[in-house]
């Protein structure tokens, strides 16, 4: 689904990632493992072809999208979900109002935009929040109604970088339940986390990065 093929993308000299190889499966939860500065959310930012790939391919199903022209990076991105540490949710709106956020972008029809965002209100668990300004929920309900964002557009990719940075365990833990969800669905999922303690117990596939630089997958 994904495939790395000794990528470099650099801010600097000594900045980015280099030459750096992987491969993700359709429907696998990773977590890409590293400190700060490792190059974990230059990795999603190269998915995203938010930043210049020097070298290397990175091949999503079968499509070379590092050869992708500029023009055709927005309708590419909507197959990828987002979900960010700092949630990036529009505070002056509800959280029905972020969640349809995309689908309205895009132009879904008042009943398909209901239907899709009553079901992924459930899936979080803020049933009964719909209404409430996001501004006024706590950060793992806001973290919740980014991942709900996330998820709506019915991607075939999310994306989550450090998206339990600021939450306790227990609510962290439930963030990872609801990704590992989305996988069982057949989502590809790749976290990026600098806390191994908490994705130890998953026993799941990680990659390491330090530098930029493969350090385990």
């Amino acid at each position: 689904m994904i495939r790395f093929e000794n990528v470099t993308a650099r801010y600097t000299q000594e900045t980015g990632i280099f030459d750096l190889s992987f491969a993700v499966a359709k429907g696998e939860l990773v977590f890409l493992m590293g400190p700060t500065g490792a190059g974990k959310s230059t990795v999603l930012r190269a998915i995203i072809r938010d930043i210049p790939i020097e070298k290397g391919i990175i091949t999503i199903d079968k499509t070379d999208v590092t050869k992708l022209k500029q023009r055709k990076l927005p309708s590419y991105r909507r197959n990828i979900g987002m979900i960010f540490q700092d949630f990036k949710l529009i505070k002056g709106m509800t959280v029905y109002e972020n969640i349809s956020l995309p689908l309205r972008i895009v132009g879904l029809s008042k009943k398909m935009i209901k239907d899709r965002v009553t079901k992924v209100i459930e899936l979080v668990g803020l049933k009964g929040k719909e209404n409430s300004l996001s501004m006024r929920l706590s950060g793992g309900e806001q973290q919740r109604v980014s991942i709900a964002r996330a998820l709506v557009t019915e991607p075939d990719i999310i994306l989550a970088d450090e998206p339990t940075g600021n939450l306790d365990p227990i609510v962290s833990d439930d963030i990872i339940d609801i990704l590992q969800s989305t996988a069982d669905k057949g989502t590809t999922v790749i976290m990026s986390t600098h806390n191994y303690p908490l994705i130890r117990p998953r026993k799941k596939r990680f990659i390491e990065l330090n530098d930029g630089r493969l350090i385990h997958q």
